[in-house]
Formats: C-alpha cells, sequence, structure tokens
C-alpha cells in the first residue's frame, strides 16, 4: 500500500513537472512573438514616416503628407564612351573621354507646402563622379521637359555669374525626357583612371573599365539607377582604343559604404552610420586573343614540333636525335622568356603560364620517349658481324614504336592545348 502511493506521488510530480515545462516554453514563445511583433510593426511602417520629422532629423527638412516630394530622390545615369586612349597592359591606367547624363523626376529646387526651400537640387551636389589626375570638365548643360522655376532660373543665373556652369543650362530638348522625368544635366569627362589588369585568362582576358559614382549623402536620401530609356553606349569605332581590343558591352553594379565616423539620427529611434552608394559602370573590353596568341606562342609552338621531329630519324643515328631534343627544349625555354617578358608579372596563374608549361612539358616527355627507344636498342654481335636489335619493352611498348610515338605526341599536345582554351 505505502509503495503504491510512493509511485503515485511520483507520478503526480512528473506530471506536474511537465506541465510546468510547457508552461516556461509557452511563456518564452509569446515574449519572442511580441518581440517579433514590435520589430515587425516597427519595419512595416513606410520610409517615408521616419522622413517626416523635420530638424534635429536628418535631412533637416520637415515634410507633410502635402508635399510631392518622396525620398529617396532618384537620379538615373547613361552614359556615351566617346574614346579610350593609353590601355596597355604595362601601364595601370588608362584615359577616357565620355559624356554622362543625369535624369531627375524635379526641377533644380523644391520648396516644401511650410515654405521652406531646398536648394542646389541638382546631381552635382548630390552625386560625384571619381576623377583623378588631370580632368578636362565640360558643362554641366541643364535642359528641362518645360520651363524651371523662376526660383530655378534665378539659382542658375547666379551660377552662371559666378562660371560655374554654362550659359547654355535652359536648352530645352523634350524628346529626351522620358515617364516623370523633368530635368536633364549633361557633363563631358575626359580624364585618367586607374586600372587593376585581370590577367587570368591571357591572352584571351575581358578587362572592366571602372567608372565611379558617389552619393554625397546617405542611401535614405539619394538613389542611383541606370537609365533603362537610353542605356549606356560607347562610339563603335573608337579612334584612339589600342588594337586588339574590342569593347563588348556596358554592366552596371553598386556597392554600400558605411561610414561609422558620420552618425545619423533619422528619428527619434533609429540613429546609424550614413551609408553612400558607389554606382559604378563597367566598360567591358575583350581582347583578340588569337592574333596574339599566334605571335607570342609561335616559337614554342614550332620548338615542340622539333622535339617530335626525333621520331622520324632512325634509332641508330643517336647523335642526331639528340641535337634535335636538346634544340627543341632550348627553343622551348627561349620562347618562354619571351612571354615572360612581354607579360607582366602577376601572382595568379594564367592561361599563358598553362600554355608555356605545356610547350616545356610535351618537350620533355618526347625526349623521355627518346631516351626509352634507345635504352631498348641494341647493338648485338652475332657469328662475328654486329646487328641492331630492338629489346622488347614490358611496360612501354607501344612508345618503342616510333610512328606511334610521333602521332600520341602531336595528338596529347592538341588536346591539352584545347583543354586549356576552354578552361
Amino acid at each position: 500500500m505505502n509503495r503504491g502511493k510512493k509511485y503515485l506521488k511520483r507520478i503526480i510530480g512528473t506530471i506536474f513537472c511537465f506541465l510546468l515545462a510547457i508552461n516556461n516554453v509557452m511563456s518564452q514563445d509569446n515574449q519572442n512573438t511580441d518581440q517579433l511583433d514590435s520589430i515587425s510593426s516597427l519595419e512595416n511602417k513606410p520610409l517615408r514616416y521616419y522622413q517626416r520629422f523635420g530638424p534635429p532629423y536628418n535631412p533637416d527638412i520637415k515634410l507633410t503628407d502635402e508635399d510631392s516630394l518622396e525620398w529617396p530622390l532618384e537620379f538615373d545615369i547613361s552614359l556615351f564612351f566617346q574614346d579610350i586612349k593609353d590601355l596597355d597592359v604595362k601601364n595601370n591606367s588608362f584615359k577616357a573621354n565620355f559624356t554622362f547624363d543625369v535624369y531627375s523626376d524635379y526641377d533644380l529646387e523644391y520648396t516644401t507646402v511650410n515654405g521652406e526651400p531646398l536648394e542646389y537640387f541638382h546631381h552635382p551636389e548630390w552625386i560625384q563622379a571619381r576623377l583623378e589626375g588631370e580632368t578636362t570638365v565640360d558643362g554641366p548643360y541643364y535642359s528641362f521637359r518645360k520651363t524651371p522655376s523662376e526660383l530655378s532660373r534665378a539659382m542658375l543665373n547666379g551660377l552662371i555669374e559666378e562660371g560655374r556652369i554654362s550659359p547654355d543650362f535652359l536648352e530645352n530638348d523634350a524628346i529626351s525626357f522620358y515617364d516623370n522625368k523633368f530635368s536633364k544635366s549633361s557633363i563631358g569627362v575626359e580624364s585618367e583612371f586607374d586600372h587593376n589588369w585581370d590577367l587570368s585568362d591571357y591572352p584571351f582576358d575581358t578587362q572592366k573599365l571602372l567608372f565611379e559614382f558617389q552619393t554625397t549623402t546617405d542611401t535614405s536620401l539619394v538613389k542611383i539607377n541606370p537609365s533603362l530609356k537610353f542605356a549606356s553606349n560607347f562610339e563603335k569605332n573608337m579612334r584612339n582604343l589600342t588594337a586588339g581590343y574590342i569593347i563588348k558591352d556596358v554592366s552596371y553594379r553598386s556597392e554600400y559604404k558605411s561610414i561609422p565616423s558620420d552618425v545619423i539620427k533619422i528619428s527619434p529611434d533609429i540613429v546609424r552610420p550614413q551609408v553612400t552608394q558607389a554606382f559604378i559602370v563597367e566598360l567591358n573590353v575583350e581582347r583578340r586573343g588569337l592574333v596574339l596568341f599566334f605571335k607570342i606562342f609561335t616559337g614554342g609552338i614550332l620548338s615542340f614540333f622539333i622535339s617530335c621531329m626525333v621520331f622520324l630519324i632512325p634509332l641508330k643515328e643517336l647523335e642526331s636525335r639528340i641535337n634535335l631534343g636538346v634544340g627543341g627544349i632550348f627553343g622551348a625555354i627561349g620562347s618562354s622568356a619571351f612571354v615572360y617578358e612581354v607579360l607582366p608579372v602577376v601572382n595568379v596563374f594564367n592561361k599563358a603560364d598553362a600554355i608555356n608549361n605545356l610547350i616545356i612539358g610535351m618537350v620533355v616527355f618526347n625526349i623521355l620517349v627518346l631516351l626509352l627507344q634507345q635504352s631498348t636498342f641494341k647493338r648485338i654481335n652475332i657469328d662475328g658481324k654486329y646487328f641492331y636489335q630492338t629489346v622488347e619493352s614490358p611496360h612501354f611498348k607501344s612508345f618503342q614504336d616510333s610512328k606511334f610515338a610521333f602521332f600520341y605526341s602531336i595528338f596529347s599536345f592538341f588536346v591539352i592545348l584545347t583543354a586549356i582554351f576552354l578552361w
């Protein structure tokens, strides 16, 4: 009886602990759910909500529901490349001449419903092109879908008097606009740009020439997009583009940079470092590698074929075979030295290295087969007469046949070379 009571107490205690554990888990789940709900409710508020507080919160301008201005300001960019100069593998820079157009949905200034003006509403104050070295800048030239506001006109007249913009700023060209775009600015640039060569596929490489546009303020206020209506383009026949290169296309990508030392307060609850956008335009330039391949590797390929000629010389003419094989080795090494003289030293294994190693490796292979054949080619004495006889090798029987070795070597060379091309 006592034993039954003890079992009953244990069962009741176990059930009680189990129910307590379930209660704790459910309470934790409810807390997590509450936290998630509070976070999701915060994130579900429109971005417009956090940008209408006004000073002292970024961007220090108070907007109401009656204002047409929407953050972030979105600028569309379109580039046209006229010329590329000094693009050479021995240079770490090149020169480019291009024009870029920036489209906006707004006039050059904006006045809120409360009468607060937001000036310098044009792209040089919001977007900066990253330029280096001696730079020539032509413009900007402004055009509008319709007449700009009086405040914009007065501001532009002041900029003309200061010499900051061209007198032709009020050029009107309605056909140049699309969607809700209101203003357009055009700037011509001729500048030097750094270039980090990617030679992993040399001599069949494609180089990405980078042109960067950086926002000067936080991404919550300014955003850069590529123009879909007027896609970036380039001159088909550039006068100074280095022979052997051809421009394929233009691509885009964006990078975002956080500035920990520049902290901004967007709303009473959100404080974070400023984040800027780097909009990068990539001009993809392809090298015509086939011509360069024959130019720099012809010597090495000829050296390989010279080494193959040893299989066409009778086995008893050992000296001639060795001389031909040694000549092939020196030719392959000389060709490799010539390639490395043309190509700058890089810390990557590229196709040129693979082709060089293939040529040298196949020449050495031919020499090894030559030595194998000679080691099994014996002179024997029968009844005072000397005869030459090939001793059959159980492991390399096929390579003792010079005709087989000749075609096998050439076939292997071209198979591996094709694999390198496709690599």
